[in-house]
């Protein structure tokens, strides 16, 4: 059975004794040695599926998804096109996940008080969270679970050096993102049935002073997110590389193994960065990494859909497009969006249009 620290939730800041931080260290070593060993038996998404169990148990994951409803919405009669919307009342509250915003007497703000960084965790929440230790290509990172998550076993890995979103410029000024897609790749492998991003800044990011991915398990009832279906129309370009011309999004994907996958997609990334090398600092992107279910077959597809950083949120919505609205899921929390959809105001080319609002058009 997983370890859960005992919490009494105080509504101020209360000292943090040396006692309740010993507790904290010994609870994290305790949930990392149970996971580590769930993790050698079973594959990291098992230990990922247990370290929610643990963060519902301990009252840190604040929404079991209970209240989400799906809506689709097909282009005219052709089943194959569409795009859907998530309905998810809890997620308006997810900005009250972060805990406590002053260290109590005795305990210190490192970075701003950034939510994803270890020593900020053990007084932000008070010991109701805690995470997972895992090395990713040779670099300490840590699995933390999103307080309102948006499909099951939402985790963010999180490195454990407190280094910015922003992707890497090389010496001459063009874009590296050769370690972060190995990265992301490497644990999208290791984590067959989840779907992994990488949000960069401007982009959906939500923490842009700290390096993470989002990985989460893909919902049974989906049947494959609309840009993976419309990612069965790629069609070759000259260069060899698959882009989506029925998409409101410019797309290029890679297909084969996560390390064939990360390799072409970097270099290719980092050639199409010279031929936009003077509006680079206007320009950001998504990564999202989907591999083989099973878990069988190392098999990958890679995704990369750049942005621009001015056009964060789609025409006639109010949230931010990341990842998920890439996939063709897009969030709605509010009431006000809620009537939308019942008086039936959503459709399949509004949803469309709102994609295509933030679009850079730089595959032209």
């Amino acid at each position: 059975m997983l370890f859960v620290i005992p919490v009494t939730i105080e509504k101020k800041p209360q000292p943090m004794s040396n006692a309740l931080m010993t507790q904290f260290n010994e609870a994290w070593l305790t949930l990392n040695r149970e996971l580590a060993a769930i993790e050698a038996a079973g594959g990291l998404g098992a230990a990922l599926c247990a370290l929610q169990e643990h963060q519902r148990r301990s009252g840190f994951i604040k929404d079991s998804l209970e209240q989400v409803e799906r809506f689709r919405f097909f282009e005219n009669d052709d089943r194959q096109r569409l795009f859907q919307v998530q309905f998810n009342p809890r997620r308006a509250l997810r900005f009250s996940g972060s805990g406590i915003s002053t260290p109590p007497p005795g305990m210190k703000s490192v970075h701003d008080g950034c939510f994803l960084c270890r020593d900020n965790i053990a007084w932000q929440q008070q010991g109701r969270e805690l995470g997972y230790d895992i090395d990713v290509g040779g670099r300490a990172c840590r699995a933390l679970m999103n307080p309102f998550p948006l499909l099951p076993v939402h985790v963010i890995i999180a490195s454990s050096a407190h280094v910015s979103q922003e992707w890497r410029m090389d010496a001459d000024g063009h874009v590296d993102v050769a370690r972060l897609l190995d990265h992301l790749c490497e644990l999208a492998s290791r984590a067959p049935g989840f779907i992994g991003f990488f949000n960069g800044v401007d982009a959906g990011a939500s923490i842009p002073g700290h390096r993470h991915f989002h990985f989460f398990k893909r919902p049974g009832c989906t049947g494959g997110f609309p840009l993976e279906q419309a990612a069965g129309e790629a069609e070759k370009g000259p260069d060899g590389v698959r882009t989506i011309s029925r998409y409101p999004l410019d797309v290029a994907l890679w297909r084969g193994t996560w390390a064939e996958v990360a390799s072409e997609g970097a270099a290719w990334v980092a050639r199409w960065s010279r031929q936009h090398a003077g509006r680079m600092d206007q320009l950001t992107a998504n990564f999202i990494a989907v591999a083989d279910d099973s878990g069988k077959l190392d098999r990958q597809t890679l995704y990369f859909v750049p942005r621009h950083r001015r056009k964060k949120r789609p025409a006639g919505l109010t949230g931010l497009v990341g990842g998920l609205e890439v996939l063709g899921e897009l969030v709605f929390s509010t009431p006000e969006e809620k009537k939308l959809l019942e008086n039936g105001q959503i459709s399949y080319a509004m949803l469309e249009n709102a994609l295509a609002s933030v679009n850079p058009r730089v595959f032209a």
